[in-house]
């Protein structure tokens, strides 16, 4: 899942491993796969949580616990 999402986020954004989640540092939100990136973590099973970061947006994400 890591590197699918290394793939698809590219140069747009950087993206860290957090507790068996994820947390994504959005560098360029006009070019960042939005949509491709929600769909990935939500089909996957992740809960997803938008934050800002200073100046960036910052998605986190962590595996849906039932």
């Amino acid at each position: 899942m890591l590197e699918k999402l290394r793939t698809k986020i590219g140069t747009e954004g950087k993206i860290f491993e957090d507790y068996g989640g994820y947390e994504i540092l959005v560098l360029n939100s006009e070019k960042f796969p939005w949509k491709d990136v929600f769909e990935m973590l939500i089909d996957s099973g992740f809960q997803v949580w938008i934050v800002k970061n200073n100046s960036h947006i910052q998605i986190e994400s962590k595996p849906e616990v039932n």
